[in-house]
């Protein structure tokens, strides 16, 4: 009897953990951020407000937005430290086809960061890097309920920055290029670069 016990135990908590899995999908994310321009228009579509709109290229796909910008720490030495809030518009690329197709979730969220950088001049920036966090609960369509975070490294030669991260899809089935939320943790990086 303890045996049987001992297995319908197994067998409720393998159901409900399975449950969970079908209710949201962690995926790995990775990609460039290009400098401003095509094909981001320079007035954000969804709020109208002008912005500085940069082309999201790999898993995201569309355009991101720099909403607010405050500066927290500015040294003579030129290294600055800042806060603020962003958003994204546009598809996560999960049937890995370069564009957005009706299989991928389509939306926007957003999200909240802190830059770190140094610059040599107004312009001329030595190093920089920022972390975001995506603001549960502000996403919409296909990517409503998305969590998650991402880390960009600047490439000060070309202009653009390389992101990865993970981002929780709400209501997703588990797929192939998914990883199990529980699983994974954030690396503590002692600066990640934008």
């Amino acid at each position: 009897m303890k045996r049987l016990v001992t297995s319908a135990a197994l067998i409720a908590v393998l159901v409900c953990a399975g449950s969970a899995l079908a209710h949201g999908s962690t995926v790995r994310v990775s990609g460039i951020q290009a400098p401003p321009g095509d094909p981001c228009a320079a007035v954000d579509p969804a709020t109208g407000a002008p912005a500085q709109g940069n082309a999201m290229a790999g898993s995201l796909i569309g355009c991101w937005y720099t909403d607010t910008f405050n500066t927290i720490i500015s040294t003579p030495s030129g290294v600055i430290v800042a806060t603020g809030a962003e958003h994204f518009v546009g598809c996560l690329d999960i049937s890995h086809r370069g564009k957005c197709t009706h299989a991928d979730p389509t939306g926007s969220f957003a999200l909240t960061y802190t830059f770190e950088a140094q610059f040599s001049s107004l312009t001329d920036e030595i190093w920089g890097g920022c972390q975001h966090g995506i603001v549960p609960g502000m996403g919409t369509g296909g990517l409503a309920g998305a969590a998650g975070w991402l880390d960009f490294t600047d490439n000060v030669a070309n202009r653009t920055s390389a992101y990865h991260g993970y981002i929780t899809l709400a209501g997703r089935r588990r797929g192939a290029h998914a990883t199990v939320a529980a699983a994974v943790a954030r690396p503590r990086l002692p600066r990640a670069m934008c």
